[in-house]
């Protein structure tokens, strides 16, 4: 089987990704550092999905400025570190999944843990969160506008710059709409 371009790859990762759902930009490096990082002690609490009940957000103080992260869907629980950082005028959560609860090794060992860069805005009772959006930033890569280290992914895009150049990325279009997501609106319980 002959291997195809590269730019062809990228062009059919980006494809699949535009079919999906649930398309992400993930990191093999985490974007919180101490310099950067931040506590709000008012994002402790458990946070519900607006029109979703069945989604929910609970923040932990871990009292070392870090949080943990237990996102419910539907009764399916995860566990999460959470770094909050703020860069370009913004608050992002670095989240990083914990260890999966398996004793087989063998399986944990073909798992890759990655962190992933929410966007998040607070008001009193009311919390935004919002990913970058892979298909944009795939298209910015795909037209030369971005310059990022990264390998496209089926549904994702998998950012693998050094810490200082992703917080450069995420800091440069922490403003930009268009690169996040459309925010899921929480609301505190």
């Amino acid at each position: 089987m002959s291997e195809l371009p590269r730019s062809r790859l990228f062009i059919l990762a980006l494809s699949a990704c535009a079919a999906l759902a649930g398309c992400y930009v993930q990191s093999l490096h985490p974007l919180a550092t101490d310099d950067i990082m931040t506590f709000d002690a008012e994002l402790v609490g458990t946070w519900v999905a607006e029109g979703d009940e069945e989604f929910v957000f609970t923040l932990i103080d871990t009292t070392r400025g870090m949080y943990t992260l237990l996102c419910d869907e539907s009764g399916a629980q995860a566990r999460f570190s959470a770094a909050l950082v703020e860069l370009g005028g913004a608050n992002f959560l670095d989240i990083y999944p914990e260890e999966p609860q398996s004793e087989n090794g063998f399986y944990k060992d073909h798992l890759m843990r990655v962190h992933n860069v929410l966007k998040i805005e607070r008001t009193v009772d009311t919390l935004w969160v919002a990913d970058f959006d892979a298909e944009w930033l795939a298209t910015m890569i795909s037209q030369k506008k971005i310059a990022v280290d990264h390998v496209p992914l089926d549904g994702a895009v998998l950012l693998t710059a050094p810490t200082k150049k992703l917080q450069t990325l995420v800091s440069k279009y922490a403003k930009t709409t268009e690169a996040f997501s459309e925010p899921v609106r929480l609301r505190r319980m």
